[in-house]
């Protein structure tokens, strides 16, 4: 059985990801969830927001006439919390993500250390051809593989979906 957590459809910004996050905080402490679990629900939920917002706010332009929001929720399971963030794509990026998180699903917990650690050498905030530290650090904190699928919305576009689950150990 999945409970509904938080949901949010449409655009972020730092003040609404800041809310959620609050939200989302006052839920996990009515529910007398440890601070450990707290912590790794915190670090998954900030990346995959972060990686919706600055990629829909990069091609918001070529957004605009298509009506398509970015959608952020969190569903409680009997195996912890389920963590998915969906937004739209360019078809053009596509490849280039989905060998990303197919080389990082791949990768066992030393080597995914590793690549976190090449990649902060390599600089966060300059765009390269590499899987990113946001997406690494889901796996690395989550301990789960990302699943991931793809829409077709159009010939330009494709709506993108990320899921991970976050347990309690």
């Amino acid at each position: 059985m999945e409970n509904n957590i938080v949901q949010y459809k449409g655009f972020l910004d730092y003040s609404l990801l800041n809310k959620l996050l609050m939200d989302f905080i006052t839920y996990v402490k009515d529910k007398n969830i440890e601070n450990y679990y707290l912590k790794k629900l915190q670090i998954v939920m900030v990346e995959m927001l972060e990686n919706n917002y600055q990629y829909t706010h990069r091609i918001e332009e070529k957004l605009i006439d298509e009506n398509l929001e970015p959608e952020f929720k969190i569903l409680r399971t009997e195996e912890g919390f389920k963590v998915i963030a969906s937004n739209p794509i360019l078809i053009e990026d596509a490849d280039l993500l989905k060998f990303h998180l197919e080389n990082i699903n791949s990768l066992g917990a030393d080597q995914l250390k590793v690549l976190y650690k090449e990649t902060l050498k390599g600089g966060m905030h300059i765009k390269k051809n590499n899987a990113g530290t946001g997406l690494i650090r889901i796996i690395k904190v989550s301990k789960n593989k990302i699943k991931y699928s793809f829409r077709k919305i159009n010939n330009k576009l494709l709506y993108y979906t990320l899921e991970t689950l976050v347990n309690p150990k």
